[in-house]
């Protein structure tokens, strides 16, 4: 049976919850999410230096030479978190390629703008034990919760 998708993409923004969303993802089996395969600052994640085959260095000179690696190099169906910063060419490679799947995560701006806040306050990116949940007061700013739900819209 041939499949409708070859590769997938998780369309969100920091604090949406996307690192649960690949956690479940990666608890199925005949799918892999490679993290923030596009992240400018690094690929997949912090301190990887490749993902199937292909180097940071590789990836940014030839985006679509990640995707291709994705879909050929994964057992069963593979795919990427993809963020506002993240490299714009593959944004639009994606939305225009029919054999991706495209899932759209969402948040309530300001759930994920306290959830931002809180994750600089503290330095706690990721939560994987609740029991180490650090907690902290943030001060709420009109004027930077404007511009990010702003950044949200537009992407």
């Amino acid at each position: 049976m041939e499949r409708k998708f070859d590769y997938f993409v998780v369309y969100a923004e920091m604090r949406t919850g996307s690192n649960f969303l690949e956690s479940n993802i990666n608890a199925f089996d005949g799918f892999e999410c490679y993290g923030e395969a596009f992240n400018p600052h690094f690929i997949g994640y912090p301190n990887k230096t490749e993902i199937a085959g292909i180097s940071q260095a590789v990836r940014d000179a030839h985006p679509a030479s990640l995707i291709a690696a994705i879909k050929e190099k994964t057992t069963g169906l593979g795919g990427f978190r993809f963020f506002n910063d993240h490299d714009p060419r593959v944004l639009d490679m994606t939305l225009d390629d029919p054999r991706c799947a495209k899932i759209v995560l969402t948040r309530n701006p300001l759930e994920s703008y306290v959830s931002r806040k809180i994750a600089q306050a503290t330095g706690q990116w990721k939560l994987t034990n609740v029991k180490r949940r650090k907690a902290s007061s943030i001060r709420f700013d009109a004027f930077e919760f404007a511009d990010h739900v702003a950044n949200l819209q537009r992407f």
